[in-house]
């Protein structure tokens, strides 16, 4: 019996924490000055005719504010939050994995890149690289013998990437305004287009070239278009935690 009625207060709590503090202000506030009217202004003669003629219909107005805001607690809001939570469950799926994907493609290149390289960092990494070689983690399932030169890789990791991306854009989601601007971001970024043109004509690059590094304009080099798309990807990190938030919310 006790452990019964811990657990409906529990359920009300999660569902009055759930809504929207606006919602909690109007109700509440109502509800205040009802009682404070009932109590307190109802007692003290009307200074005015027409106050005393009114006073009903304020008193009915504030009822049925209150009345209101009950029904959208016990109403209207569990299928609005079911809603969201279904749509933070997707949400924090698509975007973690897009994190993790990334994650694992650093780790790839090399085990000391994380999401905490600088750029000078992933440039020493990149000019180690020989891209045309076929020393690249990507190979066939079952056959380590075959393997596929950087070209391959990367581009490989970028549509993983880039398809999460599209798959969460259009998706139609009301997605904050900040994190669809950074998903057209990455979906248009510079490394995707570049990565995908050198991938289509590798057969004629020579194989002593590394196209990702400018030794004489660093500022300039192709690893700066890769640093970049970490960094978007890093910065959705704020959206993953609130949409994990949200999808850990139990209103039973």
């Amino acid at each position: 019996m006790i452990k019964n009625i811990r657990n409906c207060c529990r359920r009300r709590w999660l569902l009055l924490r759930s809504v929207d503090a606006v919602y909690h202000w109007i109700g509440i506030s109502s509800l205040a000055i009802l009682l404070f009217k009932v109590v307190v202004l109802n007692d003290i003669p009307a200074p005015v005719r027409f106050m005393s003629s009114v006073s009903p219909v304020v008193e009915g107005v504030l009822g049925s504010v209150i009345a209101s805001y009950i029904f959208y607690l016990l109403c209207i809001h569990p299928p609005i939050f079911a809603a969201k939570k279904t749509t933070a469950d997707f949400e924090h799926s698509i975007l973690l994995r897009i994190k993790l994907s990334f994650e694992s493609h650093l780790r790839g290149i090399s085990p000391t890149l994380n999401y905490d390289s600088t750029e000078q960092e992933i440039y020493a990494v990149f000019l180690a690289l020989a891209p045309s070689s076929k020393t690249s983690p990507l190979g066939v399932p079952g056959d380590p013998s075959v393997k596929f030169d950087w070209f391959i890789y990367f581009q490989d990791s970028n549509q993983h990437i880039h398809t999460n991306v599209m798959r969460l854009l259009d998706s139609r989601l009301a997605l904050d305004i900040e994190t669809i601007n950074t998903l057209n971001k990455i979906s248009s970024c510079t490394w995707f287009s570049i990565i995908a043109r050198f991938a289509n004509i590798n057969v004629g690059l020579p194989r002593g070239g590394n196209p990702f590094v400018n030794a004489s304009q660093p500022d300039g080099a192709l690893c700066r278009c890769f640093y970049e798309l970490k960094e978007l990807i890093r910065s959705l990190q704020p959206a993953i935690d609130a949409a994990a938030k949200l999808k850990d919310q139990r209103l039973e």
